[in-house]
């Protein structure tokens, strides 16, 4: 085995052992095929180039491993690939300007959870009673705090409320 091929098998056993740290880890696949890059390349400088060169070259292997060991751990390597963005995004914080008995439209379907549109302003809203399909009127029932309680508004043509959840909108 050439030379040129020994060290072609030491770079792309470098290469999967990177991927399998950053691009797929846990599966150990490519860390594996790695790992068997670096040793079989090895052996094969002390099967055909002698001990001198299979030494030479097992040093080589072991002081790149531990550069790239090195490399990967620095804190300044990782922020290349972190995420810097924050989540600002708040839910409800209007919902003191909202009062039981205030209708509305359900924006998405709640199950049971959902987005509705009240005097145009989104709210997170929970249905008490099933699931509502998106574009419903819907009714608050209860405010408590943040959370939202909404229920479906009965068709016009509706019986008289038996109850405080059956009423008309």
């Amino acid at each position: 085995m050439s030379y040129t091929l020994i060290i072609c098998l030491i770079l792309i056993g470098f290469i999967l052992l990177a991927l399998e740290i950053l691009v797929f880890p846990g599966t150990s696949v490519a860390g594996i095929l790695g790992l068997a890059a670096l040793v079989f390349s090895v052996y094969e400088t002390f099967a055909t180039h002698g001990n001198m060169a299979g030494w030479i070259v097992l040093s080589c292997v072991i002081v790149a491993s531990l550069v790239l060991i090195i490399f990967l751990l620095r804190s300044k390597t990782w922020r290349k690939f972190q995420l810097d963005a924050s989540i600002d995004g708040k839910v409800n914080v209007d919902a003191e300007k909202l009062r039981v008995g205030q209708e509305g439209v359900a924006v998405s379907r709640l199950a049971p959870m959902g987005t509705i549109d009240v005097d145009g302003v989104f709210y997170e809203a929970q249905s008490v009673l099933d699931l509502i399909d998106q574009r419903t009127p819907v009714k608050v029932v209860r405010i408590e705090g943040s959370k939202i309680w909404v229920r479906p508004c009965p068709p016009p043509a509706s019986k008289e409320p038996d109850s405080l959840m059956e009423g008309p909108c």
